[in-house]
């Protein structure tokens, strides 16, 4: 199965890119994001490590839907998905 991931802000100047696709053996968010953690220094960004969810301050989007659950082993993909993470706005 293949997804491709956007970045902006933040992941897009960790990773040097607007897009990238992956190749995933399981159809899951947490299998993409551990092939994300093992490729960038995202972890701290996305991962809440006392709870082992994705930080409550991350949005998870899925072919343009927002996601809100925060457990990434029950979140599905298909193939073809695109997923993105973004962070918070701020102004000023």
């Amino acid at each position: 199965m293949i997804v491709e991931v956007l970045y902006f802000a933040e992941f897009k100047d960790i990773t040097g890119k607007e897009k990238e696709k992956f190749e995933l053996r399981e159809n899951n968010l947490l299998a993409l994001l551990n092939l994300l953690f093992e490729k960038y220094n995202l972890k701290n960004l996305i991962w809440n490590d006392k709870n082992q969810k994705i930080h409550n301050l991350i949005s998870v989007i899925i072919n343009n839907q927002a996601i809100f659950e925060k457990d990434p082993s029950l979140i599905g993909l298909d193939d073809e998905d695109t997923i993105a993470f973004l962070l918070p706005v701020s102004g000023g």
